[in-house]
């Protein structure tokens, strides 16, 4: 029979009101659409049972105050499930339906029938399984016929509901097999809408997702949370978060287990692998998705998440986090941008938790791999205080006993943790902050967990070679700049004992070897120098500074032709040969390093051939420094982890397939929302004041010398002496108040951007170069008596860094060299002002007194220099042996004078230790 337009009118409106759960209108509509529709009694019958079952379920969670907060633990092996309700708290509401299902026409009958088995599969009978059995099985599921509205999500419901009855059969394929055509409907049919459809549809793909994980079937489940993904975009964004925070983190983990997959085979056959016919894995892809699903992980987690109270552990926080630092190591250090948002994650997660070791220990790690060395060092001794804590109050009696996750959900440090912390601590105090004792007490502590706890740990071996190496490293630094002359001996012989050691532990490593050479080097015992780093270079014959201590070793035997030939053959060795490469295949320490051997080599080319053969090098030296220092391409682009740009480029396999060729769809669509909850979260948010973002404006880029700056050396030949010339204010001071510029008012100051340490390191260090390779080409000129070209060299170096010593320290031998004294002292003076102990501008300050009869003053000066760190200056020692001589203190004078000589003929033609790392990359 026809309904009449009031009938269609209500219909839709009742049908509309069940797509939305309104329950409180359900009785209203069912009794005025049988009143205008008599054929409607079997659809109005079956919103009441609906009724009755909403109301029941919403009944008997509030009673045992069940929430999907639950679902925050499901496994693949425990899937939580709402608590059942009362067969008899609807059983009036079936009986109605049932007596009435044969009077409505077909189509009311079968959906009736899904709505009885969905409400005998809600409740605790018995025999529902075979409820639902019984009512479905005359029932075509998926239809043919395309139904739409609420009849559309009465579908997806039955489908679920037989999968959940086949799942609890423990058909578990079958079931699957019935979640599946749940999402192949939906995807087919991207128009359909209401909130009863996302509820059977959430509950479809994410039991399908677990399910086939508890196959083992990874890639399948892969491509059911990929559909869920696509699906909770369209959502309201508060819509059953903990189960997405759950779907998140399967797909992630096995995302991850996918990428490793795929990395292996890649590696095996040099080619991706296609893995069936739907899907194909990239390397480029897959870590572009892993960092999307991270992002709406954290967003879905800490939706639902709250501060811990006493006692409590945010433990989720924990394994998310920890998992993001796993996949992190997979995907590779990422550039600037990727460091930085991997630091605000896990600032974000700090808020979540309370004074968590774990958390501090990702962060120490993520700072130092950031470059940011001050709050590392921070984030570090709060680390070891906390464990120092932790392990008086909780004791070591069960850390044996407990697994990975326990420790994970308990917050749970264990000694190797601590141990690995502590040896990456002293080398940061040590490489980068240049806290001797501080990088000793670290190494110390990681050597008494290891001999106390670690025994019998399978990477102990590894253990002991870095913290010996850390301790040698260590001691070797405190003995170079102690300033008492009895303790620099004990140091020096506790860090060759220390490195020993590392050799002993672990003999083919050849870092141990060369920081042995570097530290025999140091103490002028050559002979054992050369031994040790030939072992180092037979380990690894391309390690370039193991070359260069081959190198300067010869060059203080005054072995100048062998050196020479050992630099050749380094250069040779190294990937930043520019004559083989671009110079960017290999690292840009690794450039610094190829870069420190190319001056030595020039340096001894002056050495043998005269100052003109070491001019010659000078132009490619520059060239060559424009290239190592220049920004690193590595370091530019947009973060794979920066919440705004997953929500521009949410993407999907399709989109995938646009971005890497041949990666073919593998089920999942991304659709921009408005209600996304990624929306909620600011870009900084929850970061500190260290995630100020750095902008491409604000990259740690470096003023590189210019092309006419090298030209103007070797072009500036038969110029003028000028022996009264003098050197202007540094042109950077300078230019600073020319380019000030009046600002208004009102106008907005400009956005502050904090640099990195480790960017003002490398800027320091660039600086550092330059202004040698200006100041050798100085030294050049004066050694040729080309003096204008001298001061234009040493000019230049100060508009680099006008702080810098020795700028001068080379003036004042240039003033020396023009027989003007007054004015050399005058440099030499403002060295030592920067650099009260330098060691070369005292030997001259105390020759000028030797020289002017002030003995007493030479005396004093030229003593406390070779006490303290200028113990290893040959002219110090020399002009102090005159100083005695002089006040006929002849057996003191005869020491001084032998030891000036053991030192001048050891001496490289270049500092070990301002040549070469203490450190191996």
């Amino acid at each position: 029979m026809a309904l009449t337009a009031k009938a269609q009118v209500i219909e839709r409106d009742f049908q509309l009101a069940r797509s939305k759960a309104n329950y409180p209108a359900f009785s209203e509509y069912a009794r005025r659409y049988i009143k205008h529709n008599k054929d409607g009694i079997v659809l109005a019958n079956t919103a009441m049972l609906e009724l009755a079952v909403g109301e029941a379920e919403i009944a008997v969670r509030r009673a045992q105050q069940w929430t999907y907060m639950t679902a925050l633990d499901d496994t693949p092996d425990n899937i939580a499930s709402s608590p059942p309700i009362l067969q008899e708290s609807i059983q009036e509401a079936v009986e109605k339906l049932e007596r009435v299902l044969s009077k409505g026409p077909e189509e009311h009958q079968e959906y009736a029938a899904i709505v009885l088995a969905r409400a005998a599969m809600a409740t605790n009978a018995s025999d529902r399984v075979q409820r639902v059995a019984h009512y479905l099985q005359n029932i075509q599921l998926p239809p043919v016929r395309l139904p739409s509205g609420y009849n559309f999500a009465l579908i997806a419901c039955g489908l679920t509901v037989k999968g959940l009855a086949l799942e609890e059969e423990g058909r578990i394929p079958e079931a699957i097999v019935s979640y599946d055509n749940v999402a192949l409907w939906i995807q087919n049919n991207p128009n359909e809408n209401c909130e009863e459809l996302c509820a059977w549809t959430e509950h479809a793909l994410y039991r399908a997702g677990l399910l086939k994980l508890r196959l083992g079937d990874h890639l399948a489940a892969i491509r059911s949370f990929r559909a869920y993904h696509t699906q909770a975009l369209t959502w309201p964004g508060n819509f059953r978060l903990p189960r997405r925070a759950t779907a998140y983190r399967h797909l992630s983990q096995a995302l991850s287990t996918s990428f490793k997959t795929v990395g292996y085979q890649i590696a095996a056959n040099g080619s991706p692998t296609v893995i069936d016919e739907h899907s194909k894995f990239y390397p480029e892809a897959l870590s572009l998705e892993i960092a999307q699903i991270h992002a709406y992980w954290e967003d879905s987690l800490y939706a639902v998440t709250a501060f811990p109270g006493a006692n409590e552990k945010n433990w989720r926080v924990l394994v998310m986090i920890e998992q993001i630092i796993e996949d992190r190591k997979l995907l590779g250090p990422g550039n600037d941008a990727d460091k930085k948002a991997l630091v605000e994650t896990i600032y974000r997660a700090s808020q979540k938790t309370f004074q968590s070791p774990r958390i501090l220990r990702f962060l120490f790690f993520a700072l130092v791999e950031k470059g940011q060395y001050d709050e590392a060092e921070l984030a570090l001794k709060a680390y070891l205080d906390m464990a120092e804590i932790n392990y008086k109050v909780k004791g070591a009696t069960a850390e044996d006993s407990l697994t990975h996750d326990e420790r994970v959900r308990l917050d749970v440090e264990s000694k190797y943790d601590i141990t690995t912390v502590m040896i990456a601590g002293s080398r940061l105090y040590s490489k980068e902050l240049a806290k001797p004792q501080e990088a000793l007490t670290c190494a110390t502590g990681a050597l008494n967990n290891i001999h106390e706890y670690l025994q019998n740990h399978e990477l102990v071996i590894d253990l002991l070679n870095d913290a010996y190496q850390c301790q040698g490293i260590a001691y070797g630094l405190q003995a170079s700049t102690t300033h008492e002359p009895h303790q620099r001996p004990q140091m020096y012989a506790k860090a060759v004992e220390s490195l020993n050691n590392a050799v002993k532990v672990a003999p083919g490593a050849f870092d141990s070897q060369y920081l042995l050479a570097l530290q025999y080097a140091e103490m002028r015992e050559i002979a054992k120098a050369i031994l040790t780093v030939k072992q180092s270079i037979s380990l690894n014959s391309s390690h370039i500074p193991s070359w260069h201590l081959l190198a300067l070793l010869l060059s203080s035997q005054k072995d100048y032709e062998r050196a020479l030939s050992i630099c050749a053959v380094g250069l040779k060795e190294s990937e930043w040969d520019l004559a083989q490469t671009d110079g960017f295949s290999a690292s840009q320490l690794d450039g610094e390093d190829y870069l420190a051997l190319r001056v030595t080599q020039a340096v001894l080319q002056d050495q043998v051939h005269g100052p003109e053969a070491g001019l010659e090098h000078e132009e490619a030296l520059f060239s060559l420094y424009t290239r190592v220092f220049a920004p690193d391409p590595t370091s530019m682009g947009e973060s794979l982890y920066d919440i705004q740009s997953v929500r521009r480029r949410d993407l999907s396999d399709n989109d995938l397939v646009s971005s890497a060729p041949g990666v073919v769809n593998g089920g999942t669509t991304g659709r921009p929302r408005s209600g996304s909850i990624l929306s909620s979260r600011s870009r900084n948010g929850g970061g500190s004041d260290i995630g100020s973002t750095i902008g491409p404006s604000a990259s740690n880029t470096l003023e590189v010398p210019k092309a006419n700056y090298a030209a103007s050396i070797t072009s500036s030949i038969g110029s003028n002496t000028n022996r009264h010339r003098r050197i202007p204010p540094p042109a950077a001071a300078a230019g600073a108040n020319q380019s000030t510029l009046g600002r208004s008012l009102l106008s907005l100051p400009p956005p502050v951007y904090r640099p990195t340490t480790k960017s003002v390191m490398r800027t320091a260090r660039a600086n550092k170069v330059l202004v040698t390779l200006w100041l050798m080409s100085a030294s050049a000129f004066r050694r040729l008596g080309r003096m204008e070209d001298a001061f234009k060299a040493i000019e230049e170096a100060e508009r680099v860094d006008a702080s810098n010593p020795d700028v001068w320290y080379q003036l004042g031998l240039l003033y020396a060299a023009q027989e003007d004294q007054e004015t050399a002292t005058v440099s030499f003076s403002k060295a030592l002002a920067l650099a009260p102990y330098h060691a070369a501008c005292l030997a001259r300050v105390g020759r000028s007194y030797l020289d002017a009869g002030s003995l007493e003053m030479a005396e004093g000066i030229l003593e406390s220099t070779t006490k303290s760190l200028g113990w290893d200056n040959a002219e110090a020692w020399y002009y102090l042996g005159k100083v005695f001589e002089a006040t006929d203190r002849l057996t003191r004078a005869k020491e001084c004078l032998w030891y000036a000589l053991d030192l001048e003929t050891s001496r490289p033609v270049r500092s070990f230790t301002e040549a070469l790392p203490r450190y191996v990359q």
